[in-house]
């Protein structure tokens, strides 16, 4: 996270470029080398880290959610899918049995739950983050801040619930199409190298597998993600954006259809090392745990 948040406030800074202004406007920002200027310039690295500790907290809940839970919900997906199938579910040791191996349909399934859990459980750090990273940019409704704490103290005070949840549809949508699709396109494209004689435990393939997951990511959840950034940045009490469909319907129309993917850029540069690491350090966890049990087992 710490590497790669510059990356998100630039994301967050192009997305919110041009809001509501007609297309062919002169941007803000030339793109994403540009906003890196602008900020360095402007505030130093400490620009560039702004809302740093939102986002720590924001990966620690929303990996815990999305990735901690996601072998309970497969096999729970999977038992219920035996259960509709043959009317009953097999017990094994006191618990669900999980083979045959869960299929492709049935990890998706998982990885979407997860995703959409996930972002309902961080979505009040996610609204504040993103108005933390887009204050003292050249972009954006500027909310004036001055701390982590007086964010949160004002979102309640102001906002209260209503402010807290504010954008969760949007959010979870973007928690089905992103995160989930980065397991499964993980996972499947890990099985298929492995279909193809490649060694899975190698590092190489844990980081194409990676990288390759947040191009796919990236193409499916960059749309939702401008809507949502918006949402989360509109002023207090404003009538800029009715709702998610709202947003895109503004952005659609003013900006045309390729203003869906301001960012994307930044979004891929800053998710595709965050993903190799995070898979990364999952990969050794496995590999550890398997070697634990191993030596378990022999003695």
């Amino acid at each position: 996270v710490c590497f790669s948040h510059p990356l998100e406030l630039i994301k967050t800074r192009l997305q919110l470029d041009n809001e509501r202004v007609a297309r062919g406007t002169a941007r803000q920002y030339a793109g994403p080398i540009d906003c890196l200027i602008q900020t360095w310039r402007s505030a130093g690295i400490a620009g560039l880290q702004r809302g740093l500790g939102l986002g720590v907290v924001r990966e620690v809940f929303f990996n815990a959610v999305r990735i901690g839970l996601f072998d309970p919900i497969l096999l729970g997906v999977h038992a219920g899918t035996n259960l509709l199938r043959s009317g009953q579910v097999e017990v094994q040791d006191g618990s669900l049995r999980a083979s045959p191996a869960p299929s492709a349909q049935e990890r998706t399934a998982a990885g979407l739950i997860c995703g959409g859990l996930g972002g309902c459980v961080v979505n009040p750090v996610e609204v504040l983050k993103t108005r933390m990273q887009a204050q003292g940019g050249s972009t954006g409704y500027q909310h004036g801040y001055t701390s982590v704490s007086s964010a949160l103290a004002e979102l309640v005070r102001k906002e209260g619930l209503a402010g807290c949840v504010q954008g969760m549809s949007t959010s979870i949508l973007r928690g089905l199409l992103g995160p989930g699709s980065q397991l499964v396109a993980y996972n499947e494209m890990k099985a298929a190298a492995a279909a193809r004689g490649v060694d899975t435990a190698a590092v190489s393939t844990h980081i194409g597998c990676a990288l390759g997951s947040a191009a796919v990511s990236t193409l499916c959840v960059s749309p939702v993600d401008v809507v949502r950034t918006r949402l989360y940045n509109q002023p207090v009490g404003s009538q800029w954006y009715a709702s998610g469909v709202d947003a895109a319907l503004q952005l659609a129309r003013t900006e045309g259809p390729f203003a869906f993917y301001k960012g994307a850029l930044s979004h891929y540069l800053r998710l595709g090392p965050h993903m190799v690491l995070v898979f990364g350090f999952l990969e050794q966890l496995k590999s550890f745990r398997a070697r634990a049990v191993s030596r378990k087992c022999g003695s």
